[in-house]
């Protein structure tokens, strides 16, 4: 059963808060039971909803097949909210690519913007052979009195036995490509390859991966030309999510193996130092037990943060506290205030984490900077994060705010 969480709870009590707000302490149990029993409802649904198929749809001309066909892809979908590895309708030779296909179809059935689900439906089955065949499916809804597409897919489907299993046709669209190997890098391309980018790329893992002690796991590195590119192969044919998105990097990890769908990050630079902290920290530690501020802060000394060099962020961050010579940084933090951007915003807790994360590094190195790391997911007042930082660094709440002007004024 789906862990039901804060945030599903409040966004669905919106349809239940009564319009008397002293009747309101009265049905806090009541309406904590209808919500609960509405979000393990939406969870069913997902699980158990059918593959509409739309009429004309031309389906194996073999009834046994077609109903093994449908049988197992309504069987796939229902089963990819589960860990990708764990779905009993993917081969294990094919999942490397296919969990970042499923990491792109968890979720969309929620239609945030109507009282309805988005709803699969059969598009299109084309038969190559006896045992393989491509499958087109899309999710729509409708939303005043209109249809809307959510996103569209394509899959592979391999008959063995009776029943069918699904993979992402990355493989076969890339099956004229060429590749070259770096070390444990593979890198495929389709004309020319940029080796001066790949050799940057291969020095930021190692970097990352030596200050993390991970395991030396090969790559595949495909290099798209942008992320539409990169979607189709993967099996994504549109995705409403993506609209008007160029750049972007999509990866899974599977098998002991990293697969990078590279759709580039800028005009000068194939991969973001930034966001590849992240992809690297999330190889030897759990997704549920990373504090935000503090990868964030990493991310930021480490790699910089939209295109800004760290140092280039120093100077954005001088200045803001130049400008604010009575800042109280620890309102600062827990309120996660801007110090520089709107539409790519800096955040003074990532700052003031890294400023931490150095000076944790040098005095006590890196393995007590995972244990801050590690200190659990952010929440309201800081009060896990704070915990962990006293026990680490000897920095508390009450002397915070000293502590941040000391290590700004130190800043070159």
């Amino acid at each position: 059963m789906q862990i039901i969480s804060r945030k599903q709870e409040e966004e669905i009590s919106l349809y239940f808060l009564p319009c008397n707000t002293n009747l309101k302490p009265m049905l806090t149990n009541l309406t904590r039971l209808v919500i609960s029993f509405m979000l393990i409802s939406f969870s069913l649904f997902c699980s158990a909803q059918s593959v509409i198929i739309q009429s004309g749809i031309k389906l194996p001309a073999d009834t046994v097949v077609g109903k093994q066909l449908i049988s197992s892809l309504n069987g796939f979908l229902g089963q990819k909210e589960q860990p990708n590895k764990e779905n009993k309708f993917v081969l294990n030779e094919d999942l490397l690519e296919t969990s970042d296909l499923l990491d792109e179809m968890k979720g969309i059935e929620r239609n945030s913007k109507a009282n309805d689900f988005f709803k699969p439906y059969l598009n299109n089955v084309v038969e190559l052979d006896a045992n393989n065949f491509i499958v087109q499916l899309s999710y729509m809804s409708v939303m005043d009195n209109a249809p809307v597409l959510r996103v569209s897919f394509k899959l592979r489907a391999k008959k063995q036995g009776t029943q069918f299993y699904f993979s992402s046709p990355l493989k076969q669209n890339t099956i004229a490509w060429k590749s070259k190997k770096y070390n444990g890098l593979t890198l495929y391309y389709k004309d020319t390859l940029n080796s001066a980018a790949a050799k940057a790329y291969q020095k930021q893992v190692d970097f990352y991966d030596t200050k993390l002690k991970a395991p030396k796991l090969p790559i595949e590195f495909y290099y798209c030309d942008n992320l539409t590119e990169a979607l189709q192969l993967l099996g994504v044919e549109y995705k409403a999510d993506y609209n008007g998105s160029k750049n972007n990097s999509l990866s899974s990890h599977e098998n002991n193996t990293v697969l990078v769908l590279n759709a580039g990050y800028s005009e000068k630079s194939r991969f973001d130092a930034h966001d590849l902290w992240h992809e690297r920290l999330r190889l030897v530690m759990k997704s549920d037990v990373i504090n935000r501020p503090v990868d964030e802060g990493c991310a930021y000394l480490y790699g910089g943060s939209w295109g800004y060099t760290w140092q280039e962020i120093v100077t954005k961050f001088k200045k803001f506290a130049s400008e604010n010579p009575n800042a109280d940084w620890i309102s600062l933090y827990t309120d996660n205030k801007v110090f520089d951007g709107k539409e790519k915003p800096m955040y003074v807790p990532y700052f003031l984490d890294a400023l931490i994360v150095q000076k944790i590094e040098k005095e006590k190195g890196f393995a007590s900077v995972m244990e801050l790391l590690g200190c659990g997911k952010r929440e309201k007042g800081d009060e896990n994060y704070f915990k962990a930082l006293e026990k680490i660094s000897g920095i508390t709440k009450a002397n915070f705010n000293v502590s941040m002007s000391e290590l700004i004024k130190k800043l070159p």
